[in-house]
């Protein structure tokens, strides 16, 4: 039986959710958000030193992260760092890091609902636990826009490896192994056809799938290519007869 992914992360205010009639998706995410931020806590009270406010553990983030994947818990950190900034009393105790990296992230302010997810714990811990999460995922060595060459619309990219992104991906399967694949052809190949559909390789498993042109966030820098991925790229253009059998559609993409 395969392992279910995390609950899905609404990213929109109780208004929006209103407007577009997705009050019940919102409110499922609104109430994960609220445990998350108080599975935080709790982290904080627990593990904390009292005599040392200068002490978190290193891994205090790391059994939330667990429970609630990267998405929920930098959505809540994010919107919790954003929302001490904009405190003139409490600006100056937000780092520069956490502030530069709430930033990034896509939080929509929701003025009626957002102070119930804001974590309530000191503003310095707010910014170990920011650097904690960033840490964590620098550790699972995943692809982004910066490691690219060339966007989806630079140019043709048949015969090229191409980055997917980790929107496209259910979290349980964010690894490199899941984000690199040999565009093989079809008319997403060519930014100026029409068509957006992708058959392509995946340099992890072999598996081969159709995708959109935008599932994908543009073509590897050659210098980033790992050697695993390198050998079965040379694999992949020799083809054997197994490997030219009709591709599926994939089953990695978010619902």
């Amino acid at each position: 039986m395969a392992t279910p992914d995390y609950p899905y992360l609404y990213r929109g205010s109780s208004g929006d959710a209103a407007r577009l009639h997705e009050e019940e998706l919102w409110e499922k995410s609104f109430r994960e958000n609220v445990c998350c931020a108080r599975a935080i806590e709790k982290e904080v009270r627990q593990r904390a030193d009292p005599n040392d406010p200068s002490f978190l553990p290193d891994d205090c983030i790391a059994p939330v992260l667990e429970q609630y994947g990267f998405k929920r818990v930098s959505y809540v950190l994010a919107h919790t760092v954003k929302e001490n900034d904009g405190i003139g009393a409490l600006r100056h105790l937000v780092s520069d890091e956490a502030r530069e990296w709430a930033a990034r992230q896509n939080v929509i302010p929701d003025s009626d609902y957002g102070r119930y997810y804001e974590i309530d714990a000191a503003i310095v811990d707010v910014n170990r636990l920011v650097r904690q999460v960033q840490e964590a995922y620098q550790a699972l060595g995943l692809f982004d826009r910066e490691h690219c060459a060339l966007g989806m619309y630079d140019e043709n990219v048949e015969g090229k490896v191409l980055v997917m992104k980790l929107d496209t991906l259910l979290e349980k399967f964010w690894s490199p192994e899941n984000q690199l694949w040999l565009a093989n052809g079809g008319f997403g190949c060519d930014p100026k056809a029409s068509g957006r559909a992708i058959h392509a390789t995946c340099l992890g498993d072999g598996e081969s799938v159709y995708w959109n042109r935008e599932d994908f966030c543009g073509v590897l820098n050659e210098q980033y290519l790992p050697e695993w991925a390198l050998e079965k790229l040379e694999s992949l253009r020799t083809p054997t007869q197994e490997q030219t059998a009709a591709p599926v559609m994939g089953g990695m993409k978010m619902g």
